[in-house]
């Protein structure tokens, strides 16, 4: 994918090689609102196919115009360090009202869980996007329950932030891979056609 001369699968954003979350998770939110059942094989679409294509299409639209790997950048290579407020700070008093209120009024929420920690940019496709379907809050805790590309048929996978005092402790993922931060992403509505039978 190009913008102007700036090809930016240089920097692992927009490459089917370095993944295809974002696409998957607008699909599955795309096939959620149109009330289409996902289709029921487990294979990836071979490459090159209407489902596949439709795949990259959503991945792209994922990056909304660049701004989820902005906001990958800014929460990994900034927030961790310095007077800033960390990510997971943010995560807490900026993201989590969103994605709540999101899951409250019967939608899947679009996740972006920051993984990278570093100023590097091409470290930047370490970072994930899911879907929000569900959520624990606790005094002590709070669970997002995901759907996770990475990890199909599973219904346990989970984002945990621990509190203490009502402050962010900890991030954990159910899976055992790094977590930072999340943040609720900008949904764009598609028909999803390429699925229907």
């Amino acid at each position: 994918m190009k913008l102007g001369l700036l090809d930016i699968r240089w920097f692992g954003v927009g490459d089917a090689a370095a993944g295809l979350c974002g696409g998957m998770s607008f699909v599955v939110r795309d096939l959620f609102e149109a009330h289409v059942d996902p289709p029921p094989d487990t294979q990836p679409p071979a490459n090159g196919s209407p489902r596949f294509r439709a795949l990259v299409r959503r991945q792209i639209e994922s990056l909304d115009w660049l701004r989820v790997p902005l906001r990958f950048y800014d929460l990994g290579a900034f927030r961790p360090f310095g007077r800033r407020r960390s990510a997971a700070d943010v995560a807490l008093a900026d993201e989590w009202p969103k994605i709540r209120t999101e899951i409250d009024a019967g939608r899947l929420a679009i996740v972006g869980l920051t993984r990278a920690k570093s100023a590097n940019p091409f470290k930047l496709s370490a970072n994930h996007q899911v879907v929000a379907y569900g959520y624990r809050a606790e005094p002590e805790s709070i669970a997002l329950q995901l759907y996770d590309p990475n990890w199909p048929d599973r219904d346990d996978v989970e984002a945990r932030l621990f509190l203490a005092e009502g402050r962010p402790l900890r991030l954990e993922s159910s899976t055992g891979e790094p977590l930072l931060g999340f943040f609720m992403t900008r949904y764009q509505r598609a028909q999803p056609g390429a699925w229907r039978s």
